[in-house]
């Protein structure tokens, strides 16, 4: 996956999901446009300004309110520091580990989380 800031990274998913990926790939990539910003899309599913839209949907009408995505990916930084602390890692470590998951190329970045 190439994000718009241009970093890549591989992705480890489970055979049934990609099999099931597989089912939505085009036969040929489609360029669409979110956010002004023109991408090629090669499998039909969500992402995007419309998958944030959804998701902040889905989670007001399920919970009542909603973080957004930017709140999901805070959550999900804070509760894998927690769980590496609860784990005893020492805290550079920690840092790095998050700080790579979360696509930074300095642990420093994490701390915000």
């Amino acid at each position: 996956m190439t994000p718009k800031g241009g970093l890549t990274r591989e992705v480890l998913i489970p055979h049934d999901l990609s099999a099931k990926l597989q089912l939505r790939k085009f036969k040929q990539a489609v360029t669409i446009v979110d956010r002004k910003i023109n991408y090629l899309q090669r499998y039909n599913i969500g992402g995007g300004k419309k998958w944030s839209d959804s998701l902040n949907k889905a989670s007001n009408r399920t919970l009542s309110f909603s973080n957004g995505a930017h709140g999901l990916r805070h959550s999900y930084a804070q509760e894998r520091l927690l769980e590496l602390i609860l784990n005893q890692y020492p805290y550079q470590i920690i840092l790095e580990t998050v700080s790579k998951e979360m696509g930074y190329f300095r642990a420093e970045s994490t701390v915000v989380y």
